[in-house]
């Protein structure tokens, strides 16, 4: 799916998870916690604005495949955020509290007939990986991502043509939307 003319190289999306509950469910651990109400309506209305392709920061390629953690907090905010547009949820234990590396690493595995990757996953690894990709010299884009709040996104031009290129300090910030959403 794509919102019209399509990028040249890669797109990355990292998506925080929306907003969870504080404890998991009775006999469960925190990788069972669901989205609390208000993480269910944020990531709703994301989905509905990347539907309707209303981002505020212009063209980009929509994702074509959504890496999620595996857990269930992940899950939920994938599901509602890319699953109700039809596109495939693939789920990484690895991302569960990975490292940064660790999240580079799952999507330098990706096939790269995908040109548009969504990484659904955890602070702190989510914000670290963010301002990584951007580099030291990327004054305005470390500006932008100060904070990465949950069901907050940061979409990237990887500039590269194969996912097991992507390199920190080589990727150009296309745009950061952060709750509140509107409805589209």
């Amino acid at each position: 799916m794509s919102t019209g003319g399509r990028t040249r190289g890669l797109v990355l999306w990292l998506l925080r998870h929306a907003k969870a509950a504080d404890d998991p469910p009775p006999g469960g651990s925190d990788h069972e916690r669901p989205l609390a109400p208000r993480g269910r309506r944020d990531a709703a209305a994301l989905g509905r604005r990347l539907g309707a392709g209303d981002l505020g920061f212009g063209a980009v390629d929509l994702p074509e495949l959504v890496l999620t953690s595996s857990a269930a907090r992940t899950v939920e905010t994938a599901q509602l955020v890319a699953g109700a547009h039809g596109v495939p949820i693939d789920r990484r234990r690895r991302l569960y509290y990975g490292s940064p590396d660790d999240v580079l690493a799952e999507i330098r595995t990706i096939d790269d007939s995908v040109r548009s990757l969504m990484v659904v996953g955890h602070n702190p690894a989510t914000h670290s990986l963010a301002l990584e990709l951007l580099g030291d010299d990327d004054a305005v884009g470390r500006a932008t991502l100060a904070s990465f709040p949950t069901c907050a996104c940061a979409v990237f031009d990887v500039g590269r043509a194969r996912w097991r290129d992507a390199a920190p300090g080589e990727v150009a910030l296309r745009g950061f939307v952060r709750p509140p959403y509107t409805s589209a």
